[in-house]
């Protein structure tokens, strides 16, 4: 299925709910709990997932209805989630177990209340430049302007930690503060000279920049990623392989980290089972709506969690033999 068809598929299934919820409101259908699914920016990976996630769950729990919200990413989530501002959100394991475990610059306010779901997919770092910058490497970067990401995103956090392995920090470039979208919109206006986006691939800004913009994704150092590995367990090698985007002329070394689904403790813990199962008896259709849906799979569910499960969500991985 096309990545537009995929979508189209997302926004049919999210009308087609909409419609059963106000028909059904008219009648005898009552709603017993609306959730909040806190994503990231409309052009990543956390969104449009979160919308098939949404509504697989508002057309298959009674009484349910699931909205995905945009917001400002991992780090946003987990605080939203703590606060009970939203019931569930989409987290980059790296940044959201600092935050959850109360490490710098997070000490002082930790999501302790937090709990994991499911991991869901692979997120993998991706490093875009024009291809006639006169950069090559990542250690090229000194001196430019990068955009490294939201404030307190997923993105920004882990892409600095891969930066800083390279030589580079924020007082040897010129940082800019931005969502994948506004990153991509700056760098096809000339303001940025590089963009940092750590999501699954492909990622729908990279497509549309690939589209738009002679530009390459760079590799990363291979001793540097040695290192990276070594000293930060929650990152596993990836391979961009080069047909991924139009354009690409060879495939990308890189590093990535799961995306994880989490929500707040004091979630009823039937609700959290009954959540994780529907998820997980529907993985189909999830495959079939978005093309990182094929990668969660009840194998992959609790592999790379850095943030301890819900009992819920636990129950339910007893029940079909995924944990003891």
């Amino acid at each position: 299925m096309s990545r537009i068809k995929k979508s189209n598929y997302c926004m049919t299934i999210f009308i087609l709910t909409l419609i059963f919820v106000f028909t059904m409101g008219l009648t005898s259908f009552a709603v017993d709990k609306a959730i909040s699914i806190g994503t990231g920016g409309v052009t990543g990976t956390y969104y449009p997932l979160g919308g098939c996630i949404a509504n697989i769950i508002s057309q298959y729990l009674d009484g349910v209805v699931a909205t995905a919200e945009t917001s400002g990413g991992s780090v946003a989530n987990m605080r939203m989630v703590q606060s009970g501002e939203i019931q569930m959100g989409f987290v980059g394991a790296t940044s959201g177990y600092r935050v959850f475990s109360g490490l710098p610059p997070y000490d002082k306010d930790p999501a302790d209340k937090v709990r994991s779901i499911a991991a869901l997919y692979p997120e993998t770092y991706q490093l875009i430049v024009l291809k006639n910058s006169g950069i090559n490497s990542i250690g090229d970067l000194k001196g430019k302007r990068v955009a490294v990401g939201a404030p307190g995103s997923g993105t920004e956090y882990a892409g600095k930690i891969i930066l800083e392995e390279h030589g580079i920090n924020y007082k040897n470039i010129k940082p800019n503060f931005l969502s994948f979208g506004e990153g991509v919109t700056a760098l096809k206006d000339g303001f940025v000279d590089a963009v940092v986006i750590f999501a699954g691939i492909p990622t729908s800004s990279v497509i549309d920049v690939f589209s738009t913009l002679d530009v390459k994704l760079l590799s990363l150092d291979p001793e540097a990623k040695k290192r990276l590995l070594k000293n930060n367990k929650l990152f596993t090698p990836v391979t961009i392989p080069k047909d991924t985007y139009r354009g690409m002329e060879e495939d990308v070394n890189t590093l990535g980290t799961p995306a994880l689904l989490v929500t707040n403790i004091e979630q009823d813990e039937d609700f959290v089972y009954e959540i994780t199962k529907t998820i997980f008896e529907h993985t189909e259709e999830l495959a079939n709506a978005h093309a990182r849906g094929k990668d969660i799979t009840l194998e992959t569910a609790t592999i790379g969690l850095s943030i301890p499960l819900h009992p819920g969500a636990e129950k339910y991985y007893k029940e079909v033999g995924v944990i003891k």
